[in-house]
């Protein structure tokens, strides 16, 4: 019975550790980016300018060994996009984050 509660537990963990996310923003409330990567298998990706911002746009972008996957730029709101990740290893496969901000006011 031990053995099997250990087994139990230990797939449970490892079922639970694939849900985990990561995320990370950048900027502050009127000027910013961020991603989220979900089931880490998609990354949802957000860029906000609004009019306290004293930035003309806000942008981001995902991209893969060298390539733009998604682009999006905000002028006076909050814009968002996924893309999906690549599963196989290697740096050609893995997929970056960036964000900029446009030229002042």
């Amino acid at each position: 019975m031990t053995k099997l509660i250990c087994s139990v537990l230990a797939v449970g963990s490892i079922g639970l550790g694939a849900n985990t996310a990561f995320g990370a923003s950048f900027g502050n409330s009127s000027s910013g980016a961020s991603t989220k990567e979900v089931l880490e298998i998609r990354y949802n990706g957000a860029a906000w300018n609004y009019s306290s911002s004293s930035y003309k746009s806000t942008s981001f972008k995902y991209s893969r060994n060298g390539k733009t996957l998604l682009n999006k730029t905000a002028y006076s709101s909050k814009v968002t996009g996924s893309v999906w990740d690549d599963l196989r290893w290697g740096d050609k496969y893995t997929t970056k984050f960036s964000w900029s901000r446009g030229a002042k006011k």
